[in-house]
């Protein structure tokens, strides 16, 4: 039975978290909106855009090879493979600049959705975004925590390919086991910077280093379980649409309409997965607050003096 109990309540935080944008629909479904866009534009740029421009440049590669290079066709092939080159990179930077941005924007709006929800307060996304806005010191620290949580991101990414490299040129149990260890700690540590923002948002006095510091206190010591399945549930979900993607990728070779129709069903699942990752990590943040606050209580109750002389 106790088991049982624990259990639950380790999965209780997944509960509220699931259940928070039913409290204040009238803004969730705006966030949503902002979040899921985002998602359907990149994938329409990437299928009906950048794919079909890299097949015709490797389509040319091709034909390049078997083409004599003082022929006319040759320089044909050369200029219109550059052309393409140039539009496929001129897309791709515009799209990446797209996706940061706007990750940035609807990370945060997110985030102050789920904190200002939680917290009882009932807004509408224009008056969120209005006391979000008109007080910029609400917003510089989110920035500031999720510039710092990007180049850490950066950073473990380039250790994990470093790694990859290592193990192509020495292939031994002990390499392979070094790196699954750093994947799955680069797994968790992706969660806890997700956490950081959270606690950035929630608490105006915790920024960049502090803001760490505070998730990783709260995911390690705090509420060491329900962090570990934060983090399995998050994957999980986030893995659970990638197959509908590669069904859309080859519906769209045959089928316009029904790989745009695939492809949209895909953002709203990829959104959905979104809001409740920030949504969970919020509600996770708060519930190990209250919990570390018990604990002090509980501390400072065990110090204090009774006031009985010993005889």
């Amino acid at each position: 039975m106790a088991a049982k109990q624990s259990s639950s309540s380790c999965l209780s935080f997944l509960k509220d978290a699931l259940l928070l944008p039913t409290r204040n629909p009238k803004l969730f479904v705006p966030v949503f909106l902002l979040v899921a866009i985002p998602i359907l534009l990149v994938n329409i740029t990437n299928v009906f855009f950048i794919q079909p421009l890299s097949e015709d440049i490797l389509f040319d590669i091709n034909k390049i090879k078997n083409t004599d290079p003082s022929s006319p066709e040759y320089a044909r092939l050369m200029e219109e493979m550059m052309k393409e080159a140039r539009e496929l990179v001129v897309i791709a930077i515009a799209m990446s600049v797209t996706t940061v941005v706007f990750s940035f924007i609807k990370q945060i709006v997110a985030l102050f959705a789920a904190s200002t929800t939680y917290s009882g307060d009932r807004y509408s996304i224009a008056e969120l975004i209005s006391k979000v806005t008109m007080k910029g010191h609400r917003i510089q620290g989110p920035l500031i925590t999720m510039a710092m949580v990007s180049a850490l991101e950066f950073a473990c990414v380039l250790l994990l390919g470093i790694l990859v490299q290592q193990l192509m040129r020495q292939f031994s149990m002990g390499v392979i086991i070094l790196f699954v260890f750093q994947t799955l700690a680069v797994l968790y540590l992706n969660v806890v910077f997700g956490v950081t923002v959270a606690v950035s948002v929630a608490n105006t006095e915790s920024r960049g280093v502090t803001a760490l510091r505070q998730a990783w206190l709260l995911m390690t010591q705090v509420r060491r379980k329900e962090g570990c399945v934060l983090a399995v549930v998050i994957y999980l979900l986030g893995s659970a649409p990638s197959p509908l993607y590669m069904v859309a990728l080859e519906f769209a070779k045959k089928s316009m309409a029904a790989g745009l129709a695939l492809l949209t069903v895909y953002t709203l699942l990829s959104g959905a997965v979104q809001i409740f990752y920030f949504d969970a990590a919020m509600v996770y943040y708060y519930q190990a607050m209250e919990t570390k606050m018990a604990m002090a209580d509980d501390f400072d109750y065990v110090k204090v003096p009774t006031g009985e002389a010993s005889v």
